[in-house]
């Protein structure tokens, strides 16, 4: 048996680092620009806010002078500035001159003391706002610690193109440093969620990936498939054949074609050995090609002693993808002499979907030409109605799983009877898989099922066991008694 594929940690892992990486960095990257557009945002606002107290405030009542206020001239200052401190927009608070004096402070002990100015204060002299971001105390009557933002706004007496004095305050910058945070951490999580969905989008993408990795590197599947050309080329692939029983007339209407591998030191090898493998690489052309000749080759030879069943051949995912398949069918119905309509190709559901355009373009050809088309293991993949409604089928067949349980189970048989219901409401003929029991077999005919396939017939046979399979009766499908010969 082939060795179970396991994904290689170490492509996912990397994949996943790599991710993160990225993450990070785009996170890194995002939460700078927006905590920079914060921050400008925030010291932008606090300039504001402090013109605003410098305009309506402060320029007002210290147009006539800046000396000799009273307790009356200073009520209006001082209540502006306590209702600042409170709402959190200010740290500390002066007014200067242009030589270093207090003009004014809440601190009235300071005024008209003289104190070498900060730079910003002599710069606003300049006329302009000042505004700064210093990590600590900037000038002799800031007693705040820790980072701040100071704006300067330069104050003018009526009609003068110089300011006569300036306000110094001083703003706390948590809050800003509070709402960057904030804005950047939104960020991030976004970025994460965003990175998360990304994830789940391509991981079954990456195990695909994953399991392709193992393969390839796989000694067990390079042996297999290195033995599998020389097979192909040494001829020692073989058909086994089981029987479809058409449930009416108890004749065989076309037999299912079951790959085996005469191996040369394993003997008879099953398909589940080495088709995997050969699904996976460009083997599975030639492979189904091949198989596809050998079919035609064994129909044209019961063909010739009077047996009319035709003969269905399984194909592979790779296979309805292929623009090629039909022109070589084409070429061995040919060569063969054989009608289209004496081949049949089985494709399960979940072979369309990796490209269902491309395969139900392969698949119109070979039924424009002739060959009859059926949906294998119907009602196990996700999109059966859509197959029944965009594919020129012509028959389905209804997997084992649900006709197994059909006489013991409800909910089997309510999935078998509207299947078939639905199948012949489309007109198309429906092939009841893995019957192993009269007692399924007469189920099913009441149900009105087509055909019927499984052990109870027939296991699957060699050639010369199945002509002489083709020379007995078959169990006829309404009474349980023998029919006329298949092929009389």
């Amino acid at each position: 048996m082939p060795t179970r594929l396991t994904l290689r940690p170490g492509f996912l892992l990397s994949f996943v680092l790599l991710l993160a990486i990225g993450v990070a960095g785009l996170a890194y990257a995002v939460s700078s620009v927006t905590g920079h557009d914060a921050r400008d945002e925030q010291v932008t606002a606090a300039q504001q806010r402090a013109e605003l107290l410098a305009q309506t405030v402060f320029a007002p009542r210290l147009q006539a002078h800046l000396s000799g206020f009273d307790a009356a001239a200073l009520r209006p200052l001082d209540a502006a500035a306590l209702a600042a401190d409170r709402s959190g927009d200010l740290d500390s608070l002066a007014v200067w001159d242009p030589r270093g004096r207090i003009v004014y402070a809440p601190d009235h002990a300071q005024i008209d003391r003289t104190y070498r100015p900060p730079q910003a204060v002599a710069d606003a002299f300049q006329g302009q706002t000042v505004v700064t971001t210093p990590d600590g105390p900037s000038g002799p009557l800031d007693h705040t610690s820790g980072k701040q933002i100071e704006v300067v706004v330069p104050l003018f007496a009526r009609g003068a193109e110089k300011p006569h004095a300036v306000l110094d305050a001083h703003v706390p910058y948590g809050p800003v440093a509070a709402e960057v945070s904030r804005r950047t951490h939104r960020i991030d999580l976004i970025l994460l969620g965003a990175a998360l969905l990304f994830l789940a989008g391509v991981w079954p993408r990456l195990l695909s990936a994953s399991r392709a990795l193992r393969e390839r590197d796989d000694p067990r599947r390079r042996t297999v498939l290195r033995e599998l050309r020389r097979a192909l080329d040494e001829q020692q692939l073989e058909l086994h054949y089981q029987p479809k029983v058409d449930l009416r007339s108890g004749e065989v209407a076309s037999v299912e074609s079951l790959v085996r591998w005469n191996h040369p030191r394993e003997g008879l090898v099953g398909p589940d050995r080495f088709l995997p493998y050969a699904a996976s690489s460009e083997l599975i052309g030639p492979l189904t090609v091949h198989l596809i000749e050998l079919a035609l080759r064994d129909c044209s030879g019961w063909r010739s002693q009077g047996v009319s069943a035709g003969v269905d051949v399984n194909l592979d995912a790779a296979n309805v993808l292929d623009p090629q398949l039909p022109r070589e069918v084409e070429r061995l119905l040919a060569k063969w002499a054989l009608p289209a309509r004496a081949i049949g190709f089985e494709v399960t559901e979940a072979a369309i979907q990796a490209d269902p355009d491309k395969a139900a373009g392969v698949l119109r050809e070979l039924a424009d030409m002739g060959a009859r088309l059926a949906v294998d293991d119907f009602g196990t993949g996700y999109s059966s109605l859509a197959v029944l409604r965009e594919l020129p089928v012509r028959e389905i067949k209804i997997d084992r799983s649900f006709v197994a349980g059909l006489t013991q189970d409800a909910a089997d048989e309510t999935i078998v009877r509207s299947t078939i219901g639905l199948a012949h409401d489309l007109e198309l003929e429906v092939v009841a898989e893995g019957v192993e029991d009269e007692q399924t077999l007469r189920r099913l005919a009441e149900l009105g099922c087509d055909q019927a396939q499984g052990w109870y017939f027939s296991r699957p046979l060699r050639l010369d066991a199945l002509m002489a399979w083709f020379e007995r009766p078959a169990i006829g499908a309404e009474t349980g008694e023998p029919a006329s010969p298949i092929g009389a």
